[in-house]
């Protein structure tokens, strides 16, 4: 997620991702138990799905706070977190961080670009998108993120305004 404390956690997330880029070039066995490791622009996969977010790479972090956060050039993903929810809720919150490739700071926009990047590949249906407000329905916002219930109803009006350029296959979201 994106905030004011950017620039610190961005100043050690980026050093962290060079120094785990530096690393890349150990063997593959080490890599694998790394608590770090980077996946360049196009080969993530999240929840079984290949997903790209332009020439941004992904950090991986069984270290990092959160679910996923994003600074400029670089998204970050705790797979410990993402192991604990549904499918649909991974994949929005790569796309979430996706979103702040594109938009910046901006929460709202990040997360109608993520519900609108899922409703138009098809990964994301009313049934992922349910989970989702599940996901933010206890969250009482802060300094960054509206209210969950707020942030529902705004990604709700997104997922409506789209067609999904594939057909909606109801349970795989």
């Amino acid at each position: 997620m994106w905030g004011s404390s950017i620039s610190i956690l961005g100043l050690t997330l980026i050093a962290a991702a060079l120094a785990t880029a530096l690393a890349l070039e150990a063997p593959a066995a080490a890599e694998e138990k790394a608590d770090e490791k980077m996946v360049a622009a196009g080969k993530l996969r999240v929840a079984g799905r290949a997903m790209r977010c332009g020439r941004t790479p992904t950090l991986i972090s069984r270290k990092f706070w959160d679910y996923g956060g994003a600074t400029k050039g670089l998204i970050i993903l705790n797979p410990r977190k993402l192991a604990t929810i549904p499918k649909a809720v991974r994949l929005y919150v790569y796309a979430h961080e996706c979103g702040h490739q594109v938009y910046g700071a901006s929460e709202i926009k990040a997360d109608c670009y993520a519900v609108r990047r899922g409703r138009r590949a098809g990964w994301l249906t009313r049934k992922g998108l349910a989970q989702i407000c599940h996901f933010f329905k206890d969250h009482p916002g802060d300094y960054v993120h509206p209210p969950g219930p707020q942030r529902c109803k705004m990604m709700t009006q997104c997922f409506n305004d789209v067609r999904p350029r594939r057909a909606d296959s109801g349970g795989r979201g």
